[in-house]
C-alpha cells in the first residue's frame, strides 16, 4: 500500500513555499575511488580533476547569475572534506522541509559506509541556519533528496527505492511532516536514485525514464500528472532528468539548468516554457551526478 493513504488527501492541495536558497559542497576532494553505481565502474581514477573545479565553479556562477535576477536568494557553500570524495552531491545527505513555518531537516541514512561520513558535515550547517534536526529512528537508508522529490505546487511527495532508500523509510518521513508520499521502486540499474529518471516541472507535467521504474510505479505516475513525458534512454542516460527546473511565480519566469547535449530535454523543456541554461558536469557524471545531484535548495 502507497503511504499516500496514510495522510488525508486534501493536503495535497495545501499551498507549499519553495526554497530561495541553493546549498553547493565544493569538490576540493572529488575524484572516482569505488564502485558506488553503475556510471563509476568505467571511471576509477579518470576524473580530470582540473576540469571538474572548472565545471563545478561555472555551476556556482550559474546560481550566482539567477541572485542578480532575483530568481534566487543567495548561494551557500559547504567546503569538501578530505576523504569524503562524493561528498560534492549535497543533494543526498538530508531532506528539508519546512512544517508550519518552522524549518526542519530529516539527515539521510546512507547506503555506503563512505558516504554515512558526510552527513555530520551537513548536520552542523543546518544547525548554523537554525533547522530542528531530525534523525529516522525507523528504516536503515535513506538518501535524502536523491532519491525524495517534492510535486510542484502541491504538499506531495515522490520516494524512490530499491538500490539506495528502504520503501519502509518513507511511511516514518510521511508521518513526521503529514505529507503523503507516493512510492516508486526504481528497477534499473542506470537510476539508482530517483532524480536520475524523474523530473517533475510543473504542477500537472512530469519527464521521466519509463524504463527505470516497474509498471506499477509507472501506473502511479500517471495517476498523479496529467502529462507524462518519455525521455528516451541515451538521454536520460546523460543526466538530462537529473536538471534543477525553476519557476519563480512573481516573475512569471522558468528556468532549467542542465546538462549540455540532452536535445530532446531542452526543446520539450522550451515548449514548457523554460529558458534553458547547458552547462558540462561531465566530470561528475563520471560519478553517477549531474545538476540535481550538486545542489541542494534550502530555506
Amino acid at each position: 500500500m502507497s503511504t499516500e493513504t496514510k495522510v488525508a488527501k486534501n493536503t495535497w492541495q495545501a499551498h507549499r513555499t519553495e526554497p530561495r536558497r541553493v546549498l553547493l559542497c565544493s569538490p576540493d576532494y572529488f575524484e572516482v575511488k569505488d564502485v558506488k553505481n553503475a556510471y563509476m565502474k568505467e571511471n576509477i581514477g579518470l576524473v580530470d580533476k582540473d576540469l571538474a573545479l572548472k565545471q563545478w565553479v561555472t555551476l556556482k556562477e550559474t546560481y550566482d547569475g539567477l541572485v542578480e535576477r532575483k530568481f534566487l536568494d543567495e548561494v551557500l557553500i559547504i567546503k569538501g572534506e578530505e576523504g569524503l570524495e562524493d561528498m560534492v552531491f549535497a543533494a543526498n545527505q538530508s531532506f528539508p522541509w519546512e512544517i508550519n513555518g518552522k524549518k526542519v531537516v530529516l539527515m539521510s541514512k546512507m547506503k555506503h559506509k563512505n558516504r554515512q561520513n558526510e552527513v555530520p558535515y551537513f548536520k552542523i550547517f543546518y544547525e548554523s541556519q537554525g533547522y530542528k534536526i531530525i534523525e529516522l529512528s525507523k528504516t536503515e537508508h535513506f538518501e535524502g533528496m536523491g532519491d525524495i522529490i517534492p510535486h510542484p505546487g502541491k504538499n506531495l511527495l515522490y520516494g524512490g527505492y530499491g538500490h539506495r532508500s528502504d520503501k519502509n523509510a518513507y511511511q516514518e518521513i510521511s508521518e513526521i511532516p503529514e505529507v503523503p508520499v507516493v512510492t516508486l521502486k526504481l528497477v534499473n540499474e542506470g537510476f539508482y536514485h530517483l532524480d536520475t529518471c524523474f523530473l517533475p516541472i510543473d504542477e500537472e507535467t512530469v519527464f521521466i525514464a519509463k524504463l527505470a521504474f516497474d509498471e506499477e510505479g509507472i501506473e502511479k505516475i500517471h495517476k498523479h500528472f496529467k502529462k507524462v513525458v518519455e525521455i528516451p534512454e541515451q538521454e536520460a542516460k546523460n543526466f538530462a532528468l537529473n536538471a534543477h527546473c525553476i519557476t519563480d511565480e512573481l516573475l512569471g519566469e522558468k528556468i532549467a539548468v542542465l546538462q549540455k547535449g540532452t536535445d530532446i530535454t531542452k526543446r520539450e523543456l522550451q515548449k514548457h516554457g523554460f529558458e534553458i541554461i547547458e552547462i558540462d558536469t561531465s566530470e561528475f557524471i563520471k560519478s553517477g551526478g549531474s545538476v540535481f545531484c550538486m545542489k541542494m535548495m534550502v530555506f
